[in-house]
């Protein structure tokens, strides 16, 4: 065989012999390199315990599943985070957030005493303001026109709902907004603490006359995360960003005729 012909031939068997071996190394370092990428963990979220909380809450409606789950679907989306709901009541979720069985929540700064959530959480930048007031019957209105009438007083409230000055008075808890109107229609208290809206449309539905009689809370809602998740705050506050400046915060609030 010609000299020339078999080194030509040689080299050839060499080079294909390095592209195997290249072609070998790359396919196993790829499930390595795959493999060292952080995975990020699948959130837990509680959408059954507002369940009478209209418009923020779920109340039935899969294609409308309030102001809360719309928000959750649009930052979980933005951030490629992955989710999934559950659907305990409140003071089951209380306690599944205390445990860890649950990873976040909405939260209001006023609704905890000086707006501290505790060391087990971590929070969100502000998605929006809320307003919660003390309704009263029309009769009792003068009675509770400070925020303060309301200590030492038997109070209508939420089983599982966090208030800033619960120690100053003594609660009543029933199991939804709903069941709290009927309760004030009854008078089984002289007041009851809900948001604005809320209570309009359960006063509206069991067509009671209600009051506002004083403010009770006006603070910031923000997102309150487990603090194991914290590397993500970045990941929802950038999102919560870009839902505020692209608009699509407001329109997930007018959808629901907040503003």
């Amino acid at each position: 065989m010609d000299k020339k012909l078999l080194n030509n031939m040689k080299i050839f068997i060499r080079k294909l012999t390095q592209y195997f071996w290249l072609a070998c190394l790359l396919l196993t370092a790829a499930p390595l390199a795959y493999a060292d990428e952080p995975q990020l963990p699948t959130l837990r979220y509680n959408l059954g315990g507002t369940s009478a909380w209209i418009p923020y809450g779920y109340f039935g409606d899969p294609n409308k599943q309030g102001i809360f789950a719309d928000i959750v679907h649009a930052i979980m989306q933005h951030a490629k985070i992955s989710y999934e709901f559950f659907y305990y009541p409140p003071k089951r979720a209380e306690l599944a957030m205390e445990v860890g069985k649950l990873d976040f929540d909405f939260m209001s700064t006023d609704w905890v005493k000086d707006g501290n959530m505790g060391d087990e959480f971590v929070t969100t930048i502000p998605l929006f303001e809320l307003k919660e007031y003390i309704v009263t019957l029309p009769a009792n209105a003068a009675n509770f026109a400070q925020p303060q009438a309301i200590y030492g007083k038997r109070v209508g409230t939420i089983a599982g709902y966090s208030y800033h000055d619960d120690n100053k008075f003594t609660r009543v808890d029933f199991l939804s907004e709903s069941k709290l109107i009927e309760g004030l229609a009854k008078q089984r208290f002289d007041a009851v603490i809900l948001e604005g809206v809320t209570a309009s449309y359960w006063a509206k539905v069991h067509e009671v006359n209600i009051t506002f009689a004083a403010l009770h809370s006006h603070g910031d809602m923000v997102i309150r995360l487990r603090k194991e998740h914290r590397n993500l705050i970045t990941d929802f506050n950038e999102a919560i960003v870009f839902l505020q400046q692209s608009g699509e915060l407001q329109k997930i609030m007018q959808s629901y005729n907040l503003q």
